[in-house]
């Protein structure tokens, strides 16, 4: 059995599950893929490129991107497209392929997975319980705020809408009478414990907005005041299946129904409501300002192309900057709707209506002139230092786009607009872009290599590429592999990832079985460690004519990098025992170093 993101699944499972999805007809439903010769091939869907170097291999069941480096099979393809955890995928696929998952063994205590599925039902049960609030002819007042607003019952119904009693615990009391019991509900974050004794309710006379994920689960709330008072709106802490980092209010109805992959983004519960209300339902909320990585590869699933919609405001406005990287850097189309001042979406469609929103829309702002024209109100380009100083500004954000006919495009315009010349600005683009590349550095985000724009950035130490080398000879040619064991076993593998690939594929070929790629990749339940093994059986190993040689010279590589390892940590336990006076256990450890230097020395 494996044990990943919380759940046991049997082994025997996952390769079912594995095996009756082919990587070909799940990767062709999220991107398209064409035939060259063996393969398939496509646009990568981790990093922009316009030409393909994503490949896709049917007989293998594994995918790699020659550019960024990313690949797996169809699990960790899934993992990283849908950015879902390893169960989660496999239970994806599953429900794809048909295939049952059993239910855990009676013996393993999964507290974890027990305890999700036990605050899914309980948030159903008060999502139904707000609903039923709403439509109580007690509470008329909360019916109202919607009314008032223009929300009919279709969208209340489609969106679960509800209300919380102006009382301090009218939800504890029923949840309890429901069979819930009070530890579960506090871990919900629906009530919070006195001080003294007892609970009280976290929401309370307040409208009611189940925030629902993609696969159809009430993961957390947040409440609207009907007055005043503050704070006006309140959420679900973030709980075990809670992240507001992680989810998108609305995306559950737009994931369904967004046939033209565009999707409008916009900060607020009501701004999304409303706008679903006037028939524009590809519209998200993204419950909060700060928009954040992982809910723009969450976007980056359903769409191609969003349309930030922010409130107009100062606040909206700096929003949007901040969602303007993130968005692009996960593959987005990025453009910028623009609404008069001190309207939100809400505000803007119920006093103008449908059309008038739907021109703002087609009149969005993209990304690079929406960048400039912020960059130009800092500016009075009456004056000559204030056209330096927009010119100079405008460059940085032209300096970062590698299309030359849309920099040429702004280059004539912003010319014309402040009359300084073209050639200066792309003088001052070139200065920019040359003092960029002096102050590049490594990315922290580490996979196989790490890399900025498809580039190693570092050579790759000897041992691994040997090790990787190594295995790759053993999978291609079966006939090298009882010479290569005799002088390498498994155990001495340096990296942890590729010693357990390597005890993989020995027991495969001693046992007489095909070594199957995509089974040794489902070892790990990492999309990181899914890549780095993908690039044993795509690693391209240049045979010398000699190979007897060229497998010696991997493997002397490999076994001095252990025996220096070993060194290393011996001479620093000989410094400690001689530290601690003890003479027998240093001088132990002092033959053991002598040995490892006579070996070092036939190497």
């Amino acid at each position: 059995m494996k044990l990943g993101g919380y759940m046991l699944i049997p082994e025997d499972v996952i390769e079912r599950v594995r095996e009756y999805n082919d990587i070909v007809d799940v990767i062709s439903e999220s991107i398209p893929l064409k035939k060259k010769g063996k393969n398939y091939v496509g646009l990568c869907p981790f990093h922009n490129e316009k030409t393909p170097s994503f490949m896709v291999n049917q007989d293998k069941q594994i995918y790699h991107c020659f550019g960024c480096g990313e690949g797996g099979n169809v699990i960790s393809f899934v993992m990283k497209y849908r950015n879902l955890g390893f169960v989660d995928a496999v239970i994806m696929l599953a429900e794809r392929a048909n295939v049952i998952i059993p239910d855990k063994s009676a013996n393993i205590d999964d507290s974890k997975i027990k305890l999700k599925k036990e605050l899914y039902n309980l948030n159903k049960e008060t999502a139904r319980y707000f609903y039923y609030n709403l439509h109580n002819k007690k509470n008329l007042n909360a019916l109202d705020y919607f009314r008032n607003r223009g929300i009919n019952s279709d969208i209340i119904n489609k969106f679960g809408l509800g209300f919380s009693l102006d009382s301090w615990d009218s939800l504890y009391k029923y949840l309890t009478s429901k069979g819930f019991k009070p530890e579960l509900i506090e871990k919900s974050g629906l009530i919070i414990k006195k001080e003294t004794s007892g609970y009280y309710d976290r929401f309370r006379n307040r409208v009611m907005f189940p925030v629902i994920d993609v696969r159809g689960r009430v993961i957390g709330f947040g409440g609207r005041v009907l007055d005043d008072s503050k704070p006006k709106y309140l959420n679900s802490p973030e709980t075990i299946i809670f992240n507001k980092g992680y989810n998108l209010y609305g995306l559950n109805i737009v994931s369904k129904i967004n046939t033209d992959r565009k999707i409008i983004i916009v900060e607020g519960y009501m701004d999304a409501i409303a706008l679903h209300q006037y028939g524009i339902s590809n519209v998200v909320a993204s419950l909060g300002t700060a928009l954040t990585i992982n809910q723009a590869k969450l976007l980056k699933r359903y769409c191609d192309e969003v349309y930030i919609c922010y409130d107009s405001d100062s606040a909206g406005r700096e929003a949007t900057l901040r969602g303007l990287d993130i968005l692009t850097n996960a593959g987005c189309d990025v453009k910028i709707v623009n609404l008069p001042r001190s309207k939100d979406p809400d505000e803007f469609i119920r006093s103008e209506g449908e059309e008038a929103f739907l021109k703002a829309v087609k009149k969005a702002m993209p990304l690079t002139e929406y960048v400039i024209r912020r960059s130009s109100e800092g500016y009075d380009l009456s004056t000559t230092e204030g056209k330096i100083g927009f010119i100079k500004s405008s460059a940085e954000a032209l300096a970062q786009i590698n299309d030359p006919i849309i920099v040429d495009a702004y280059a004539v315009k912003l010319s014309a607009e402040t009359g300084i010349s073209s050639s200066a600005l792309y003088e001052e683009i070139k200065r920019i872009k040359a003092n960029d590349d002096k102050q590049k550095y490594i990315s922290g985000n580490n996979r196989y290599n790490n890399r900025i724009d498809g580039q190693k950035l570092y050579l790759e130490p000897a041992y691994l590429k040997a090790e990787r080398s190594i295995l790759h000879v053993i999978w291609e040619n079966r006939e090298c592999f009882d010479a290569i064991e005799k002088k390498l076993s498994w155990e001495d593998f340096n990296d942890d990832i590729y010693r357990k690939v390597a005890n993989a594929i020995y027991k495969d070929i001693k046992q007489g079985k095909d070594v199957n790629p995509a089974s040794i990749i489902n070892m790990f339940d990492t999309t990181e460690a899914m890549a780095k093994v993908t690039q044993i059986f795509e690693t391209n190993v240049k045979y010398n004519a000699n190979l007897d040689e060229m497998i010696d010279d991997y493997i002397g590589l490999i076994n001095k990098h252990r025996l220096q390892s070993r060194k290393e940590q011996i001479t620093t336990q000989a410094r400690e025992c001689d530290e601690k006076g003890d003479i027998g256990a240093s001088a132990k450890l002092l033959n053991e170093l002598m040995e490892i230097e006579k070996k070092l020395r036939m190497i």
